[in-house]
């Protein structure tokens, strides 16, 4: 059995390719059911003609060619409607995190230079006083109910015009970036990945191939389309297909969650083994039919083999795994559903290589050795946004330094074991050590610090602080915890924090994490 995918041929067009071909093939068929919004329902054609309309709009506003315009909001219709009304403005995306506290994002709005926000009523009540502190901020679509606030443009008011624009045609895919997400990468702060709209489209292209996703088939999407996973594997790939995608904006509630799976019956679920995880200790799930779902995707984080083996073996349902990065659009490996090894990552997908090399020397490893994994393909970045160093120190020849601790077995099957890598991937979310770091040695107590991932049975890893306290300096853990806390998100709040007379160091000033872990394994 040959479980290599065959190469796939991937079309010279923007990132709005997909939608505008499914418009002109299936152009009433349901592309989105909103279960949080009474069933609401759009067409193909109607999404295509929509976003064209708020590409007008946009234009008229002042969007030109490569501007970059923030969208902050979770799942919904008008996220969709924006993420290709920008596209077709001619514009770039910048997907802002609905997790995020002030502090993070302004960092994004001011790295990325944004031209424009669009946004949900809620999250501008919350923090909308901070985009006066964006220079050049040229405007501000709000969504959703209520007053609208005084200098802001209503995001319905967009929509309903009879000017229709698509300017992302005639582009050179290969040069021209389409979204620029955040990732913090090996080390370091969050940078700018700048993704090509042949980039992403190229990963469009792989993984409707590898998981064999067709207009037949029905997905309920959850995970954040903020996030790349979301953004690529389940907007990008329903589109893709033709299929119908049922959003949600939460799994909690599990009982409300669960009872999408009775009212809608879809065919595919691509989640996070936490969500696996939380399914195989629910009461309901033993007694729902699963007959229509044809696999499970997890991705995001390590999915632990027994958690994987336990679902199949409630539902019968198969449990895939996939992995990617943010940096590679993100999908490179998924398992293949015809021979799925627990506790693999699988193969490289279509037009993608991969090797295990060892990370000092770079020479590439046999079978079995462990090393680092290296990927190449053309879902690759084109590298981070105004940040050459960073980009010359993960992009080498082409190849893409993972960062990933890893080995490959006889038949190409790659296994994750650690991660060279600093990011600590809490909930499978990035959580850069650095970001915190900064805040903790900002407090006159905190002589120095240092960050790192403490193993979680739920959420993978949780941030933990080594800090050294100034000399007669008394503070609790509970108070430094509260104070790293502000204006970041939940998930890299501080989980404990340990008191330490040192932290170690290289002769640069680096924190050295390998010898913080091992003190706190002693």
């Amino acid at each position: 059995m040959n479980l290599i995918p065959p190469p796939i041929t991937i079309p010279s067009e923007p990132l709005t390719f997909p939608l505008r071909r499914a418009a002109k093939q299936y152009p009433e068929k349901v592309a989105v059911i909103e279960p949080e919004k009474g069933g609401k329902e759009c067409s193909y054609q109607w999404l295509e003609e929509n976003s064209s309309c708020l590409a007008a709009s946009l234009t008229s506003m002042g969007v030109g060619s490569q501007d970059r315009v923030a969208l902050w909001m979770k799942n919904s219709l008008e996220y969709i409607l924006s993420f290709y009304g920008i596209l077709k403005a001619g514009g770039i995306i910048v997907p802002v995190s609905t997790h995020y506290g002030k502090r993070e994002v302004l960092h994004q709005l001011r790295e990325t230079e944004v031209k424009g926000i669009i946004t949900s009523h809620n999250l501008y009540a919350e923090t909308g006083i901070l985009f006066s502190e964006v220079e050049g901020l040229r405007f501000v679509v709000v969504e959703g109910e209520g007053e609208l606030p005084s200098d802001t443009v209503a995001f319905s008011s967009l929509l309903g015009g009879s000017n229709r624009l698509d300017r992302s045609t005639g582009i050179d895919p290969k040069e021209t970036i389409a979204v620029l997400p955040f990732s913090s990468g090996t080390t370091g702060l969050p940078k700018g990945v700048m993704l090509t709209h042949f980039n992403l489209l190229s990963d469009l292209y792989q993984v409707v191939q590898v998981h064999e996703i067709s207009a037949t088939d029905v997905m309920i999407n959850q995970l954040p389309f903020f996030h790349i996973y979301g953004m690529t594997v389940l907007m990008g790939t329903s589109i893709m297909a033709g299929a119908a995608q049922v959003l949600a904006s939460r799994f909690r509630p599990v009982d409300e969650f669960l009872s999408l799976f009775e009212t809608y019956q879809p065919t595919l679920f691509f989640t996070v083994p936490l969500i696996v995880q939380e399914f195989c200790h629910h009461p309901k799930v033993p007694t729902m039919d699963w007959t229509r779902l044809r696999y499970v995707n997890a991705g995001g984080a390590i999915l632990s083999p027994e958690v994987q083996e336990r679902f199949t073996q409630i539902t019968g349902v198969p449990v895939m795994v996939g992995y990617g990065l943010t940096e590679s659009s993100p999908t490179t490996h998924v398992t293949p559903i015809r021979k799925i090894k627990v506790g693999s990552i699988g193969l490289p997908l279509s037009l993608t290589e991969d090797k295990i090399v060892d990370p000092e020397t770079g020479v590439e490893l046999r079978p079995r050795a462990l090393g680092e994994l290296w990927v190449r393909g053309p879902q690759v970045m084109k590298g981070y946004y105004n940040n050459p160093v960073a980009t010359a120190e993960v992009l080498v020849g082409g190849w893409l330094r993972t960062g990933d601790l890893a080995w490959k077995d006889e038949e190409g099957y790659v296994y994750i074991v650690d991660r060279l890598k600093e990011v600590i991937k809490c909930k499978g979310f990035q959580v850069a050590p650095a970001e915190i770091e900064n805040i903790l040695l900002g407090h006159p107590d905190i002589q120095d610090a240092a960050v790192i991932g403490e193993p979680h049975p739920e959420y993978g890893e949780v941030p933990i602080a080594y800090v050294v306290l100034r000399d007669k300096a008394s503070l609790s853990s509970e108070a430094i915890i509260e104070y790293a806390a502000q204006g970041l998100a939940r998930y890299k709040r501080l989980a404990r924090v340990v008191f330490t007379e040192m932290i170690p160091r290289s002769a640069s000033g680096k924190v050295l994490r390998r010898l913080v872990k091992n003190s706190a394994s002693l």
